[in-house]
């Protein structure tokens, strides 16, 4: 493809995305899956492309506007080329613009306003461009976490890290970094999670003998504390009520060295359809799938296990706001009335997953969000009407979970930091009454 294909390529599949598009990588996935003359250096391209202009959108549109130019996908990719990708007006014009497959030519007015782009691109912006936020999100950030909030948000314009987790059924990190180390992938230990293993490149670990073996699986590191905070032992019985594509239920079972049962939970058929080919290759043979209805149709199923499970693991549905360095588009296709539609929804999950605890068993409500209204505030409505369920403050039971460093608190509250895990939120109940 040439660049002015490349760009017209990234342009349609801006103008195909929605709410409902899913992750931004598995939607230009599909893209080229239709177009197959399409070589491996154009994926490679479109695909960096997208994810840069996402990271930049606020400070693209803010820019844009100022010019008096429109908020189109076409406008927008030419002002990203032209601030982040060092390309002049004249370069631009040249490689991007001429050609078979070519957008439209820079009209005069266009042209003009363009010529300006970096002048008025270096003035001062407000906070949601320069953290390139909704400035509604932006808002509710500051809101949150005061002075902090800039910062936070312009750690989103940031890769996250890939992260793996050592799957101790098989192996020990020592000895995964060792054959890392041997195939020439520099590594490294993570700092709270005993298990975690950061690798400095994205590179396709699925290809590597210690991910076909089973050795490691990948999880970011907020993932990887938070499961080990549920402390599941062996022997009990687990509830993963959310268990998506099983990344949680499979770290439990290593906790619990393959002992006990644990029961994996969703209603997402798609998300599960991995858990039966990730548990054959970690060796993890204690997990029992069953998809939910999330509706009446569940209350037999649901009714046999009430007050059953020593542990029960509510990884909730949720924005996904500490996870948008992974996918930068998301935030711009989320908005206030989600917020509120999701609060309702783990309002009712955690309803439901508390009748399962045992006495004297535990809670664990997770979040990948870095927003209020889906982390604590949820905890305190669901203990407003449950009484019988306490707070257990996890820097009562960190050293307990085997993780390092020290924690304090009762929540886990993890922020993406540069290089850093996720942002994430675990709250422990336990059942008292």
């Amino acid at each position: 493809m040439t660049p002015s294909a490349r760009l017209s390529a990234a342009i349609e599949l801006l103008d195909s995305l929605d709410d409902q598009a899913g992750p931004l990588e598995n939607h230009i996935r599909r893209y080229f899956r239709m177009r197959r003359y399409a070589g491996s250096k154009d994926r490679r391209w479109v695909t960096e492309f997208l994810f840069q202009l996402f990271r930049h959108k606020g400070e693209i549109d803010w820019t844009l506007s100022r010019l008096d130019l429109p908020l189109e996908n076409r406008e927008r990719a030419a002002a990203c080329l032209l601030l982040f990708q060092d390309q002049d007006l004249d370069g631009l014009e040249a490689a991007f613009l001429t050609g078979p497959h070519a957008q439209t030519p820079l009209s005069e007015r266009e042209r003009k306003a363009f010529s300006d782009i970096r002048t008025v691109y270096s003035q001062e912006k407000p906070d949601w461009a320069v953290g390139s936020f909704p400035d509604w999100l932006a808002d509710e950030l500051a809101g949150q976490y005061g002075s902090n909030a800039l910062k936070l948000m312009q750690v989103f314009k940031e890769r996250a890290p890939l992260t793996v987790r050592v799957n101790s059924l098989k192996t020990d990190r020592e000895r995964v970094l060792d054959i890392l180390r041997q195939d020439d992938i520099e590594a490294e230990e993570t700092q709270i999670s005993p298990l975690g293993i950061k690798l400095s490149d994205h590179i396709p670990l699925n290809q590597l003998p210690v991910f076909d073996r089973g050795l490691v699986e990948i999880q970011d590191e907020a993932a990887q504390i938070s499961s080990a905070l549920a402390q599941a032992a062996p022997g009990m019985l687990v509830v993963d009520y959310c268990a998506g594509a099983g990344g949680k239920s499979l770290a439990m079972t290593a906790h619990m060295e393959n002992s006990g049962q644990i029961l994996a939970f969703d209603i997402s058929e798609r998300r599960m359809k991995d858990i039966a080919v990730r548990k054959r290759r970690a060796a993890a043979h204690i997990i029992e799938t069953t998809r939910l209805s999330g509706d009446d149709r569940d209350i037999e199923l649901l009714h046999r296990l009430e007050g059953q499970a020593a542990r029960v693991f509510v990884d909730a549905p949720c924005s996904g706001s500490g996870t948008w360095r992974r996918q930068p588009d998301r935030k711009w296709f989320f908005d206030s009335s989600k917020l509120l539609d999701l609060a309702d929804l783990q309002d009712d999950i955690l309803r439901r997953a508390s009748k399962l605890v045992a006495p004297g068993g535990r809670l664990i409500y997770a979040t990948c969000s870095i927003l209020r209204q889906e982390n604590e505030d949820r905890i305190e409505a669901f203990l407003a009407k449950n009484t019988e369920f306490a707070v257990l403050p996890i820097a009562g039971i960190w050293k307990e979970a085997g993780l390092g460093g020290e924690a304090t608190g009762d929540f886990l509250k993890l922020l993406p930091e540069k290089g850093g895990a996720d942002g994430f939120f675990t709250a422990i109940l336990q059942r008292v009454g």
